[in-house]
């Protein structure tokens, strides 16, 4: 639902309205609410020590315009926070802190990073997400309501840690079924590698390095958040920040290890591609083999001879000439085939 006072009709029709929430919360007490007035804004603001808007959905200009108008929000940060394609990174405006963060989630076998943007300020913490993406964040909600977190005394800074916290925790699920997509490739390019095998080992690369501009830039910023005096975080907040640079550093430990599995797959499957041509060479090798004596035997008996001389072709006159030329054929195949089995040539290829 928009916020009320729209009225200059500048609403384009492929906007679509925004989602508001807003969670006020102390020591003992939550509240929260759907329907947001902008006077609620600022009447939350002075009785609340935590206040939390989260915006659900970045296309609803005049909903933008009017919370940046609210909250003093500089039309740089707040056109940096709703950027479908903005890069993670913290920055400092006036009196706010701009932390511009992705999620990361499936859509079928695609890996897709939609954007968050997170402002940081004095006794308030706002979020702006895509309306279309699953709504990460349920898990604090939740824990804000069944008082399970210390987050309406700690401050707005302990929030913004804590979405942080779970919006890396959603990496590692991703990479988990990375895992597991590349034990079915290496299956796969082992025993029956084909063009499908080398492009789901494309796909793998591809999404890893997706995932890779994701977390390089989100571990410059915790690392900011943690280490270096930012205004607004106090240093409980600091240690958490810490904490999730450490899980960011895993998960880019575990990235990295798994790219490096996506190209010895791809050495793999060309070498399986390899021996798989090399088995059908050695089979037309040896049936090519065997046919040559047969080939020679034929040849030599399709002369035509004078029967009446006596140093014509054996066989010519004998009434089962045939049968014996056929016998000879087929005692040639049998020693051919038993002398190359034991030489280890006949043995099962894959």
């Amino acid at each position: 639902m928009t916020l009320s006072g729209n009225d200059d009709g500048e609403e384009s029709a492929l906007e679509r309205p925004a989602i508001l929430r807003m969670l006020c919360c102390d020591g003992t007490q939550v509240e929260e609410t759907t329907i947001i007035r902008p006077e609620q804004l600022t009447v939350a603001r002075e009785k609340w020590p935590v206040v939390w808007i989260d915006i659900e959905g970045l296309e609803d200009l005049a909903t933008n315009r009017l919370i940046g108008d609210v909250f003093e929000i500089e039309e740089l940060a707040l056109e940096d926070a709703v950027t479908p394609d903005e890069r993670p990174k913290v920055e400092v405006f006036g009196h706010q802190v701009l932390v511009a963060a992705r999620t990361v989630r499936f859509d079928g076998d695609a890996i897709v990073t939609d954007p968050v943007g997170i402002f940081l300020g004095d006794r308030y913490l706002i979020t702006f997400r895509e309306q279309s993406a699953p709504d990460p964040f349920d898990l604090v909600r939740d824990r804000i309501r069944h008082g399970r977190t210390h987050i309406g005394r700690e401050g707005c800074d302990a929030l913004c840690a804590f979405l942080l916290d779970v919006l890396i925790d959603g990496y590692f699920p991703v990479l988990e079924r990375f895992g597991d997509r590349l034990e079915s490739l290496e299956e796969e390019a082992l025993d029956r590698p084909s063009r499908t095998s080398l492009v789901g080992i494309h796909d793998v690369r591809n999404d890893l390095m997706t995932l890779r501009r994701a977390l390089w830039p989100t571990r410059d910023l915790l690392h900011a958040l943690g280490r270096e005096p930012t205004p607004l975080v106090g240093d409980h907040a600091r240690a958490h920040f810490r904490d999730s640079y450490d899980h960011t550093m895993e998960l880019l430990d575990l990235m990295e290890s798994y790219r490096e599995i996506g190209s010895d797959l791809r050495d793999i499957y060309l070498a399986s591609l390899n021996n798989r041509m090399n088995d059908v060479m050695k089979l037309l090798t040896v049936i090519a083999t065997i046919f040559m004596p047969l080939t020679f035997i034929t040849g030599y008996y399709g002369m035509n001879f004078d029967t009446s001389s006596p140093w014509n072709m054996p066989l010519l006159t004998y009434r089962y000439g045939a049968i014996v030329a056929v016998g000879i054929m087929l005692l040639t195949v049998s020693g051919m085939v038993v002398f190359f089995w034991r030489r280890g040539w006949l043995k099962r290829w894959h």
